[in-house]
């Protein structure tokens, strides 16, 4: 029997962990999410008696911190695994290199402010928040939800100059999951950044602007891998990502890895 948490669990990647690992009876789920009566997390609640829906926001340490009270009271004050998948994008500014951002204080915190509130802030507060119940857990496992895109050499490789915001972010997000793991490392517990491969979480038909973007990464990604097709869906993303959970050792612990389980195969 196994306990996990997962933020962001309303939607994507996020419901995804949750409608896999609730499959197993013998789990025990917790999705963390803002809004608990949303429609898919709630109808899944109602098929599965081991999924628990808690309300919490990452980008609130009080609301957190809360949740992380609650689910110490449905396992006992223990938690095998926390997968922070939450995350937030300024769409806008998705297309635009680094240059061509604006000479604007408050517009640049409007870009950058979605990606590192959750990522990092939100980051921190949720593994401080849960991080009582890991130590009493029995496979002591934090996994934060990354992205290849932070990865330098794919950057100079492809040529990808664009998503600026949630890249700077999602690096800082790994360097504070090496951080976790280099001060965690004596108490048994692996801390992992992870990336879900290429996924496709769009929800419903896809306008043209976004099959553009789509098929200009397609080609820079190919440039990295020549087998890259397109996206995959969330139900191999996080298929793969469990296996790598699973497996996941004091070697591994800090570091970045694909769905697949390495530094190499990211798509």
């Amino acid at each position: 029997m196994s306990s996990y948490a997962i933020t962001g669990a309303s939607k994507g990647i996020g419901q995804e962990f949750v409608r896999q690992l609730v499959a197993d009876e013998a789990n025990t789920v917790l999705a963390i999410v803002r809004n608990p009566t949303s429609g898919n997390i709630s109808e899944l609640a109602s098929k599965h008696p081991n999924l628990h829906v808690i309300k919490g926001d990452v980008t609130d340490p009080q609301s957190i911190l809360e949740a992380a009270s609650a689910a110490a009271a449905i396992t006992g004050g223990k938690l095998d695994v926390l997968i922070h998948n939450s995350n937030a994008v300024d769409m806008a500014s998705m297309g635009s290199s680094p240059s061509q951002l604006p000479f604007d204080t408050q517009a640049i915190r409007d870009i950058f402010d979605p990606s590192i509130s959750t990522g990092i802030y939100g980051g921190l507060w949720t593994t401080n928040a849960f991080l009582p119940l890991i130590e009493k857990g029995s496979q002591k496992k934090i996994v934060h939800i990354s992205t290849a895109m932070a990865d330098t050499t794919l950057i100079k490789n492809t040529g990808i100059s664009y998503a600026v915001a949630y890249s700077v972010a999602k690096a800082g997000m790994n360097v504070q999951v090496a951080k976790y793991a280099a001060e965690l490392a004596p108490k048994g517990i692996k801390v992992l950044a992870l990336s879900p491969g290429w996924v496709d979480t769009w929800e419903g038909e896809k306008p043209a602007p976004v099959v553009q973007a789509d098929e200009v990464m397609l080609k820079q990604f190919q440039s990295w891998d020549p087998e890259c097709k397109g996206q995959i869906l969330p139900e191999e993303s996080v298929s793969k990502c469990l296996q790598v959970i699973e497996h996941l050792d004091a070697k591994d612990s800090g570091l970045l890895l694909s769905q697949n389980g390495d530094q190499l195969n990211w798509f």
